[in-house]
């Protein structure tokens, strides 16, 4: 009986290992509370006050997962949340909805005006620690660009500015991680791309604006992929771009004129059945042998 135990718990421990999915914590970066939305806004800090912290949606904006914002959630007429959404106020346009909650929630309170709520925090902690961890320095991005996350764990860049026909394809596997830090700005024009493949998702891939002072994200009808973050950056979204594995943090503000945003749920990687029974077979094996020697 104890073989057997032994056996099961092996077999549960296989499957555990083999479904492991690597994410950016992986590198410490950990997201906190943030790493529950797909958009959160925070609040950064003006001489010991929190500002800024709002979160607008335009009319063509319909959002998958849930959205905070510290200050407000503004909706323009007809903004969709498929989710919750945390906020200390919601503008609501006509035709609007949240189909999940509406609260202020634990995330965004705080206890005092002079005091910073768990979202603006962790926002502001998790883009310090990437902008701490050391990395190749490739300069700006300004053409079409491949990058290797299997070879890179943390590329520095000036800027990332993409053209009309211009794609950044970031390759690796569930397993890898990418962070890049920009010290600059990003400008994606419409028809441009940001492309993840072979098992990578947003979870994996960070872009972290590392500005002092301000830093911004515009893009237009642009194919985007990744996990968006800035302590004090402006992302301004335009319409009809392709949003289908991105996540967005900033501790400044964010309009969004955008359609449909998503954040894709990480694939794993899980070996060939016959790699896994080998396995096992020879855990059964051992195991067998080894109740066998007991008696």
């Amino acid at each position: 009986m104890n073989g057997f135990k032994a056996f099961t718990t092996a077999i549960f421990y296989v499957f555990i290992m083999n479904n492991a999915q690597a994410d950016l914590i992986d590198l410490g970066v950990d997201l906190g509370v943030a790493d529950k939305y797909t958009i959160g806004v925070g609040q950064w800090d003006f001489h010991g006050s929190p500002v800024d912290g709002s979160l607008v949606l335009g009319s063509e904006a319909y959002i998958y997962g849930n959205v905070a914002a510290s200050k407000d959630i503004g909706f323009a007429s007809g903004a969709i949340v498929y989710g919750n959404a945390c906020s200390n106020t919601l503008i609501m346009g006509s035709a609007s909805k949240v189909t999940g909650t509406q609260s202020i929630c634990a995330d965004v309170q705080k206890n005092g005006s002079s005091q910073f709520d768990q979202l603006s925090i962790d926002i502001a902690s998790a883009s310090e620690a990437a902008k701490n961890l050391a990395g190749v320095t490739q300069g700006a991005i300004s053409q079409s660009t491949t990058l290797d996350a299997s070879q890179l764990n943390v590329v520095n860049v000036d800027s990332i500015t993409l053209g009309s026909s211009d794609i950044l394809q970031i390759n690796g596997s569930s397993n890898d991680n990418l962070i890049i830090n920009i010290l600059g700005n990003a400008q994606i024009a419409s028809g441009a791309q940001i492309l993840l493949s072979d098992g990578l998702t947003s979870a994996n891939v960070l872009f972290n604006f590392i500005d002092d002072n301000f830093s911004s994200l515009n893009f237009g009808g642009a194919n985007i992929s990744g996990t968006f973050l800035a302590t004090k950056g402006a992302f301004n979204a335009g319409d009809g771009a392709t949003l289908d594995d991105v996540r967005f943090y900033t501790n400044h503000a964010l309009v969004g004129n955008f359609q449909t945003v998503r954040t894709a749920s990480p694939s794993i990687e899980v070996p060939e059945p016959s790699t896994i029974l080998i396995i096992l077979a020879g855990i059964f094996i051992l195991l067998m042998r080894s109740n066998h020697k007991h008696q």
